[in-house]
């Protein structure tokens, strides 16, 4: 019991630190972005005092004078007045500062549009490493429930079974011990690993009552290092092997999600049609197969 308390409340933890870089990552973002926009309304005014010099001083005859000595503000916003008190022949050298001014403020929005972009992309990965850290650790809780249900918690870090010895991918032991092992690679992210020892157990135990779960987690090793193409022909063939399975439900979902990250946005949405259909109940269906098809598209 102690065991389990300790890993659901690193696990929790996780998240919430998560949540708060990423916040931090936003903020950042935000900041960089009101400066560059706080730039950008100082080039466009003096822009158009340069665009109302420029008028005044290429308009044949005017000396800057507008007819109104009264000081009024014209539809540029600049103060007239201050334009003709500008001392005559100095005109050329006022237009140069003014342009040296804008050339200034131009390299300075550059800068500030470059450190949004950059902010832009750090939000963006992050909020990408979030999501899929989420999901990770919901299925995480998900299995986690299910093996304290049923009185087989898996271990974590695969503390329950031995090491293998030399190249073995799995170690000596029972079935559930090397699944213990194996699962246990997945959790520490060693997914090249876990992939083999996967591979193995299923070549070694095609019939056991954890090989469904093995196939769902095999699957998952090509899900986490981005390779959807494996993943989607590894959780079709969970669902073709292992239709009874408790992972059933899972294997649907992540062939929909991987057929979406392969662009493959239509057929996403029959999976997840069909997963509606054979399996409303399950929690893959109500909690995440909505978010799911938001993020495809689906009708």
């Amino acid at each position: 019991m102690l065991k389990k308390f300790l890993i659901m409340k690193n696990i929790n933890l996780l998240p919430g630190f998560l949540v708060f870089s990423l916040s931090a990552v936003i903020l950042l973002g935000t900041t960089d972005h009101v400066s560059a926009q706080s730039t950008r309304e100082r080039l466009t005014a003096i822009e158009k005092q340069l665009n109302a010099l420029q008028r005044r001083v290429f308009t044949p005859g005017s000396r800057f004078q507008s007819g109104n000595d009264s000081g009024s503000n014209d539809a540029t916003g600049l103060d007239t007045s201050a334009v003709a008190a500008v001392p005559a022949g100095s005109e050329g050298q006022l237009i140069a500062e003014i342009n040296i001014r804008i050339s200034e403020l131009e390299t300075q929005l550059r800068q500030m549009t470059g450190k949004v972009e950059e902010a832009n992309f750090k939000v963006e990965n992050m909020a990408r490493q979030l999501e899929t850290m989420q999901k990770d650790y919901e299925f995480r809780f998900a299995e986690i429930e299910k093996g304290a249900g049923a009185g087989t918690l898996p271990a974590m870090g695969g503390a329950a079974a031995s090491v293998p010895s030399g190249d073995a991918p799995l170690p000596t032991g029972s079935p559930k011990q090397q699944y213990d092992y194996a699962y246990g690679l997945v959790s520490n992210a060693q997914y090249e690993q876990a992939e083999i020892s996967f591979l193995e157990f299923l070549k070694e135990h095609p019939d056991d009552e954890l090989a469904g779960n093995a196939q769902y987690w095999l699957g998952q090793t090509y899900y986490a290092r981005g390779n959807y193409t494996d993943a989607t022909r590894t959780f079709l063939e969970g669902m073709s092997k292992y239709p009874d399975s408790a992972k059933a439900p899972a294997y649907l979902l992540k062939v929909g999600m991987s057929l979406n990250l392969l662009g493959e946005k239509q057929e996403a949405c029959e999976v997840y049609r069909e997963l509606n259909a054979r399996f409303p109940n399950s929690s893959e269906n109500t909690r995440m197969r909505p978010v799911e098809e938001r993020k495809a598209g689906c009708n």
